[in-house]
């Protein structure tokens, strides 16, 4: 793959010059969403954002996994402290997907994989203090429906200590068909 990757990289710097543009995001905005490949290039596309348009942060389940959710000091609110008080962000939005492998995720098969790749899932459920096999379904995020896990982790991030309290959206984007859907419209927008 990583030879692969050169080789289209070679072929985009003999055939495109980028225009130099500003680290700071046009639209002031930050968006959290997931890591999902599907999402990659669709999500731009269907939400018709440019190069340089907002700050994204990806990550799996577009969600802070439960355990980090309480003190709100994980790296995606670190993340977005350093959007909010260095690249001028003034919104957030939230946006988790339909058919997110994290709401629907299998301890038997998360613990083979697991062990399939060398890591004895008892042993880190308790190095860790997860207290069983549900606690590291939990460590790793998983959640059964992505309305509820964007409302959470929009709350999780308006009441962080860490950041200013700034318009948080939630949304939900169609894997399939791109629609976006507002699950949580932030009442601070309205009164901007």
């Amino acid at each position: 793959m990583l030879d692969e990757l050169l080789a289209k990289n070679e072929h985009f710097l003999q055939h495109h010059t980028l225009p130099q543009i500003g680290h700071a995001p046009r639209k002031r905005t930050a968006l959290v969403t997931c890591m999902d490949c599907r999402l990659v290039q669709m999500f731009e596309d269907a939400l018709e954002l440019e190069r340089g348009d907002v700050i994204e942060l990806r990550t799996a389940g577009a969600t802070i996994s439960t355990p980090e959710r309480t003190p709100a000091d994980n790296d995606l609110v670190r993340s977005l402290a350093g959007a909010i008080y260095l690249l001028g962000v003034r919104k957030v939005m939230v946006i988790g997907h339909t058919d997110c492998g994290l709401s629907h995720v299998d301890p038997a098969v998360l613990t083979a994989s697991m062990q399939a790749l060398g890591v004895d899932p008892q042993r880190l459920i308790e190095e860790q203090h997860l207290g069983d096999i549900n606690g590291l379904v939990h460590w790793i995020g998983a959640f059964h429906d992505v309305h509820v896990n964007v409302q959470e982790v929009v709350q999780v991030l308006r009441s962080s200590p860490y950041l200013p309290r700034i318009p948080i959206h939630g949304c939900v984007i169609d894997i399939n068909s791109g629609k976006l859907t507002v699950i949580d419209r932030d009442p601070l927008e309205a009164s901007a």
